[in-house]
């Protein structure tokens, strides 16, 4: 956080994705949609996340307002947020819960699926894939849920995924605000971008050729030791996604190790 002085006033302004408030990624969700240039971008971002009157803002020198600005340039590099802001969506009297921070409860199969929701949406802008992306990682709460638990360690409250009832979700959660899409959107994307970082060679492995549902599918039969079963795949689709990603980046791992040995002796 960075600590602001205006007279005898002090704020804070956010200077990374996970230190937002719920409010303040909305109103951001809402600036990205508006497509503003880039100073009017941060502009109207400095002024709310200030969150002061307008008299007292114009005590702001010019040159301390652009320094103000430029400490925001965050919100336009690569999105960081693992922190879901959001883990409630209403629709009505109906509730849908979200994955936790870092989607750390999720497992692989949603994980791909929400993948290509995503893909889909940033390459066509259409808000049926932005609704289904939504749908994906939001889902009713488990059944007993308010007793059940304090008798597991997985502190999931939503359903199992289920894909036969994903259209329906679709359905529902279409009237949720654009703004509470976009910022869901904008969380999975952060949760995205923090993995390479985890798992280098599961990354280094892809081929950028391939299309993300290829590439995917290649390295879940691998995880499977090449079977292709219903059962294997099934197997690896429902396990937790850390979980598979750590076995991916092992197998990765051992794959590039023997290249290099193979490298190695090529050379001598």
């Amino acid at each position: 956080m960075n600590q602001v002085q205006i007279d005898n006033i002090y704020k804070l302004l956010p200077s990374t994705w996970n230190e937002l408030t719920r409010e303040q990624l909305l109103y951001v969700s809402g600036l990205f949609t508006s497509k503003l240039p880039l100073i009017e971008f941060r502009m109207k971002a400095l002024f709310e996340f200030l969150s002061v009157k307008r008299k007292l803002l114009k005590r702001v020198a010019p040159e301390d307002a652009y320094v103000l600005c430029e400490s925001l340039d965050f919100l336009n590099k690569e999105v960081t947020l693992t922190r879901n802001l959001l883990p409630v969506l209403k629709t009505g009297l109906k509730k849908y819960y979200g994955p936790t921070d870092a989607m750390v409860y999720c497992t692989f199969g949603e994980f791909t699926l929400a993948c290509s929701a995503l893909d889909d949406y940033q390459k066509t802008g259409e808000e049926q894939y932005l609704d289904q992306l939504v749908a994906i990682l939001y889902r009713p709460q488990k059944f007993c849920w308010s007793i059940g638990k304090y008798f597991t360690d997985i502190q999931d409250p939503r359903a199992k995924f289920m894909n036969r009832t994903l259209k329906r979700r679709v359905g529902k959660l279409r009237s949720i605000d654009h703004c509470e899409k976009y910022s869901v959107y904008l969380f999975f994307n952060g949760v995205l971008n923090s993995l390479p970082a985890l798992y280098p060679y599961v990354y280094s492995q892809k081929d950028e050729t391939d299309s993300q549902d290829t590439g995917w599918a290649s390295l879940i039969i691998s995880l499977a030791d090449g079977k292709t079963d219903d059962k294997s795949l099934e197997t690896v689709m429902n396990s937790n996604l850390y979980n598979v990603f750590i076995g991916l980046n092992k197998k990765a791992r051992e794959y590039h190790e023997y290249l290099d040995k193979i490298e190695s002796h090529g050379r001598y």
